[in-house]
C-alpha cells in the first residue's frame, strides 16, 4: 500500500536531521565548534594528493644482527708496546768478559783525581800478549779491587737505567811512556795513563813524560835502586810497585826529541 505525502515528508525531515547530527558528530570529533573553526581547519589541511613533509630523525647506529657481527665490528687490537732502541754502548760493555785485554788508557785530561778514557765505547778485545794492550779486564759488574795500576770503567745506560762496570789492571810495556807529575825531586806516576814518547805539552796537572825502562818481577825490598841495569848505572829512576807489589815498574824522565 502506497504511503501518504505526509509520510514522505516526515521521512525526509528525519533523514535531514540524521545527516545534520552526523555532521555535528564529525565536527565535534575534529574539535570544531563553529563554522569559523571549520574554515581554518580546511585552510590548514594539505592539498589532496600531496605528501606530508618528510620526517628526518637523528641518525642512529644500526644494531648488528647477533648472527653476523663481522660487518659492524672493528679490528682495533691493543697496540704493540714500543720496544726501546737498544743502547749500543751498553751492549759493547756487556760484550766484554773477564780476561779480555783492551787497547784503552787514561789520557790524563781528567787530572789525577778522575780518569778520561781514550775511547767512549769499549773496542774489540786484543791479544793480551800484544804491545797494543793497555789494560786487562779482571772482573765485571762487581766491586773492583783498588791499588797501584788498578781502576775501573763503568757506564750507566739512560735507556735501561742499568750500570755496567769493568774492573781493569794496567799492562805495561818497556820503551813506552806514561805521564808524571813532578814536584821537586818527587814524581808521581799516572799509572793508568799512556802517552806518545815525544816532547809535547801534556795535560795539567801532569808536567812530565816518563819513559818506561823496564817491567820486572819485583825482588824483595824493591825500590828505584832495583831499576839499575848495570853496575855503576847513574841514571835517575822513579819506580812504582804494581800488581799488588808483584811487579816493579821502572821509569826515567823522557829525554827524546
Amino acid at each position: 500500500m502506497a504511503g501518504t505525502p505526509d509520510d514522505h515528508s516526515a521521512a525526509k525531515w528525519l533523514a535531514l536531521i540524521g545527516g545534520i547530527a552526523s555532521v555535528l558528530s564529525i565536527l565535534a570529533w575534529l574539535g570544531v565548534s563553529n563554522a569559523a573553526e571549520l574554515k581554518d581547519l580546511l585552510a590548514d589541511s594539505p592539498p589532496s594528493g600531496s605528501s606530508p613533509a618528510p620526517y628526518t630523525s637523528s641518525p642512529a647506529a644500526p644494531i648488528p644482527d647477533d648472527s653476523d657481527t663481522s660487518e659492524w665490528s672493528t679490528d682495533e687490537s691493543d697496540p704493540e708496546p714500543s720496544t726501546p732502541t737498544p743502547d749500543a754502548t751498553e751492549e759493547a760493555f756487556a760484550a766484554i768478559s773477564a780476561g779480555d785485554c783492551l787497547a784503552v788508557h787514561d789520557t790524563g785530561r781528567g787530572g789525577t783525581t778522575s780518569i778520561d778514557w781514550s775511547v767512549d765505547v769499549p773496542p774489540d778485545p786484543v791479544s793480551c800478549a800484544g804491545e797494543q794492550t793497555r789494560v786487562q779486564v779482571t772482573a765485571t759488574d762487581t766491586g773492583c779491587p783498588t791499588g797501584y795500576g788498578k781502576s775501573y770503567w763503568s757506564y750507566r745506560s739512560a735507556t735501561t737505567g742499568s750500570t755496567t762496570k769493568l774492573c781493569l789492571t794496567r799492562i805495561y810495556h818497556a820503551n813506552y811512556c806514561v805521564l808524571g807529575q813532578q814536584s821537586g825531586d818527587s814524581i808521581s806516576l799516572g799509572l793508568m795513563t799512556a802517552v806518545a814518547c815525544r816532547r809535547e805539552p801534556v795535560p795539567a796537572p801532569y808536567n812530565q813524560i816518563m819513559h818506561i825502562t823496564g817491567v820486572y818481577r819485583a825482588p824483595a825490598g824493591a825500590d828505584a835502586n832495583s831499576c839499575r841495569r848495570v853496575a855503576g848505572d847513574q841514571t835517575r829512576y822513579w819506580a812504582a810497585l804494581v800488581d799488588d807489589g808483584a811487579t816493579l815498574l821502572c821509569t826515567t824522565i823522557y829525554q827524546g826529541g
